[in-house]
């Protein structure tokens, strides 16, 4: 089934319809007066080419860095029929308190060349913190999350929900994604533990319950789209080419109970040490989750 994809989409319609019932949707015109071709990879390349990436595999594990310049010649507009290696760039800003090679100097440099998407709400996020009336803009703020995502065609992210209950915000600003949603129902069927079934080659050993399970939405994402995705939902998303887009996690005011609840159930989450970050003002950074939680139910 194909998802929604809607136009002149109010905040108050984005809040009540998707965000509240977390139904995913592509929204086609939140990026119409974005200056999208500083987004091109000739463009990238010119002002950030010599600039050090970090480089994964679909199992979203850290394999390399490199440069901008020398991923996009080694990846970028190749034939057909040539190996590929389908290794990608998640270029993000900071969301540790530790040196590493950031985008954070990059998103400063294009933060006139895109904005806020104006469906989404500009307050009332758990995280990034804004429960105290701060108005939060994405393309001047940080996110959990927040990168820059380059990849050659048939690059992929396997089947993976998004961490401690959070949603997220995907801009397409070149080429185009094949995208795979599960609901979150379907968690007997495409999660074994802690592991996520390859539905491009599925071990129907590990994964026997996956017979059972029915892709709830398939679409392509096109140039200029964004997509919503909700928290819990399951996703598997490839490069159907060469593709640049801008990502980005968030958790809403509707959902702090439910992040309340999974950082109790998953007090030693490496995943915490990022909340920890976007909270670093407000809690201890050797705060455990308890602490977490505390301050989190103080605030509503």
């Amino acid at each position: 089934m194909k998802l929604d994809r809607v136009r002149d989409l109010t905040k108050e319609r984005f809040v009540d319809e998707y965000l509240l019932p977390h139904k995913p949707v592509i929204i086609t015109d939140a990026m119409d007066n974005w200056d999208i071709d500083k987004f091109g990879p000739v463009q990238l390349e010119k002002a950030f080419g010599d600039l050090e990436v970090q480089i994964y595999n679909d199992l979203f594990e850290l394999q390399t860095i490199d440069t901008l310049g020398t991923y996009l010649k080694d990846n970028f507009n190749k034939p057909v029929n040539e190996e590929r290696s389908h290794e990608y760039i998640r270029w993000y800003t900071q969301l540790k308190e530790i040196d590493f090679y950031w985008s954070d100097a990059v998103f400063k440099e294009l933060e006139k060349s895109w904005c806020h998407p104006y469906f989404l709400p500009n307050d009332s996020f758990a995280i990034p913190y804004g429960l105290d009336g701060k108005q939060i803009n994405a393309n001047e703020e940080l996110f959990p999350y927040k990168g820059l995502f380059i990849s050659g065609k048939g690059a992929r992210t396997r089947l993976h929900r998004d961490p401690f209950n959070s949603n997220a915000i995907l801009c397409q600003f070149y080429g185009e994604k094949k995208i795979f949603l599960f609901d979150p129902e379907q968690a007997e069927f495409v999660m074994n533990d802690n592991e996520f079934v390859d539905i491009a080659k599925v071990d129907y050993d590990k994964f026997p319950q996956y017979a059972k399970a029915t892709c709830t939405y398939e679409d392509t994402l096109a140039p200029g789209e964004i997509i919503y995705f909700p928290a819990g939902w399951f996703h598997d998303v490839t490069s159907a080419t060469d593709s640049i887009s801008i990502t980005w996690n968030f958790v809403y005011v509707s959902e702090l109970q439910a992040l309340c609840a999974y950082v109790e159930k998953h007090p030693n989450d490496d995943q915490l040490e990022i909340l920890k970050y976007f909270l670093k003002d407000m809690i201890d950074q050797d705060a455990d989750a308890e602490a977490i939680t505390d301050f989190l139910k103080k605030t509503v």
